[in-house]
């Protein structure tokens, strides 16, 4: 018998949490179960992919800069405990840690029955203050004290959360899922025709929020040390507040004429499809998605080891190229050594098939059992 199951993200912006719920509640929804995807702001590009059978429901709470400020967040909690007490849902899956939070609290003022599972998408230590580290402590009892299950997605942050408090017999790892292949949104975009004309060479590529955490300045780095021995091309899809640093940086170094930043491309397949290679620069990446979406497309991949996903993903380096964080030369010569000995893309297929929707899906309903 199918479950009212509700996912819930805070947004449906292009960051990964986000379009893991759309497609698991795509999934689910396939399955049979009544789904709700619910959210307090229903804009970005995630909206496009949720599935007919899905209902999408958003309390069109208006987003100031990257988040809703003390009054928003206060009234989508309280408009969220409505919602959860008329709905009376079976399951509630939140994500990222501020929406678990939120949920967490929503939930126990609706006095909701609803089995609840927060997932955790970021590598996140203890903050190293004293009133930080409490702070940490309190907010992850409250969310643990109602949680059913936790979900890590990957072991790494799986052992973040019992460093935190969840008991190892609370957490459950399930991976991202890798995309199903999509549409293409267009035959062709004006980016296609701004590589081509950035002459010749390797495409490098990398793709995520143009944010401190993803690194671009040491990929930038790296790419103008590897352009000084041999043509090469680097584009970054993604948009974010440290664009316009970026450009001024690959410009102070000499390669802004090879440096292409397109902003945010809502057709993964088109950005990897375009690349010899793909560049993951992160300081923290919980799990890694775009790894295996370009492995999906046969594209050979080099990924900073930054805790936990890619070293998990890239099996401790058997499918691509680690180095570690923040070392411009040690990235800039494994991409030239990745680009001259790529791995065969019969094996990253295989690789990248062990996150498959249908795979990760059978993980998620197991928990409504």
């Amino acid at each position: 018998m199918g479950k009212r199951v509700v996912f819930h993200t805070a947004s449906l912006r292009g960051g990964g949490a986000e379009r893991v719920f759309t497609l698991m509640a795509n999934a689910l929804a396939a399955r049979g179960h009544a789904v709700t995807l619910f959210t307090w702001n229903a804009e970005g590009p995630n909206a496009q992919l949720v599935a007919d059978d899905v209902e999408l429901v958003s309390l069109g709470l208006p987003i100031h800069g990257e988040g809703y400020g003390k009054p928003g967040t206060l009234k989508g909690i309280a408009r969220s405990a409505r919602f959860f007490a008329e709905r009376k849902p079976d399951a509630v899956f939140a994500a990222p840690e501020f929406a678990n939070l939120a949920m967490a609290i929503a939930l126990s003022l609706s006095g909701s029955k609803a089995r609840f599972f927060p997932s955790f998408h970021a590598a996140a230590g203890l903050p190293s203050s004293d009133v930080g580290a409490k702070l940490a402590i309190v907010l992850s009892r409250l969310v643990r004290s109602r949680a059913s299950r936790a979900i890590a997605v990957s072991q790494g942050v799986g052992r973040d959360l019992e460093a935190r408090g969840f008991p190892s017999s609370q957490v459950v790892v399930i991976n991202n899922p890798l995309p199903t292949k999509l549409v293409p949104v267009a035959a062709s975009y004006p980016w296609q025709a701004d590589i081509a004309a950035m002459g010749d060479g390797p495409v490098v590529a990398t793709a995520g929020r143009l944010v401190p955490v993803k690194d671009h300045r040491t990929l930038i780095a790296a790419f103008a040390k590897l352009r000084s021995q041999r043509p090469a091309r680097l584009v970054i899809f993604g948009e974010g507040p440290l664009e316009a640093e970026l450009r001024a940086q690959a410009e102070a170094l000499g390669v802004g004429q090879s440096v292409l930043l397109p902003g945010y491309v809502n057709d993964p397949q088109a950005c990897y499809r375009a690349a010899d290679l793909f560049v993951l620069s992160s300081t923290s990446e919980g799990f890694g998605n775009v790894l295996i979406e370009a492995m999906a497309e046969g594209v050979p991949v080099v990924s900073t080891d930054a805790p936990h996903g890619p070293r998990e993903i890239l099996d401790n380096g058997r499918f691509g190229v680690l180095t570690p964080v923040g070392d411009v030369d040690a990235l800039a010569a494994a991409i030239a050594r990745t680009l001259d000995n790529p791995v065969a893309p019969e094996l990253l297929w295989a690789r990248a098939s062990d996150f498959g929707v249908d795979l990760i899906a059978d993980r998620y309903e197991a928990l409504l059992d």
